[in-house]
């Protein structure tokens, strides 16, 4: 399997990003198909559609603004499955509450997909939305009101 970006040009699909056949497993590619906002090279992208051709995944997604790095995101190291829970805030940078590191791109996906997030040691919030962050290898939930 593979999956590729693409986003829509002047009435053409643009790839603007691409794993090869072998670089990434099948587990993760549902996990950046859950997400709903991708940050890949400094751009923010919002997920348009998800489609398939026989092994080849695609991901139609919208330009929505430059994302550049800020100095306080942390990169984190490739090869290990990050999370980060942060409070949405529609008009601010959304502070980071919690990161949590898990074993396997399917414990990523029982975050991703929950309507109501626990984060150990800060409670129970409604998820926002979530996103991957392909430049700073992590995934980041956006939370919204404490439900307990």
């Amino acid at each position: 399997m593979s999956l590729a970006y693409y986003v829509e040009d002047q009435d053409e699909y643009k790839s603007i990003y691409q794993y090869s056949r072998f670089a990434i497993e099948p587990d993760e590619i549902i996990a950046h198909q859950l997400c709903e906002f991708h940050i890949i090279e400094g751009q923010l992208y919002e997920l348009r559609s998800n489609e398939m051709e026989g092994e080849y995944d695609q991901l139609i997604v919208d330009h929505v603004e430059a994302s550049p790095l800020d100095a306080e995101d942390r990169i984190y190291p490739p090869h290990q499955i990050h999370i980060e829970f942060r409070r949405y805030m529609p008009s601010s940078t959304s502070p980071l509450i919690k990161t949590m590191t898990v074993p396997n791109h399917v414990q990523a996906m029982r975050y991703l997909i929950k309507d109501k997030v626990a984060v150990p040691e800060h409670g129970t919030f409604e998820r926002d939305s979530c996103e991957i962050d392909i430049d700073r290898n992590c995934y980041v939930i956006y939370l919204g009101q404490v439900v307990r």
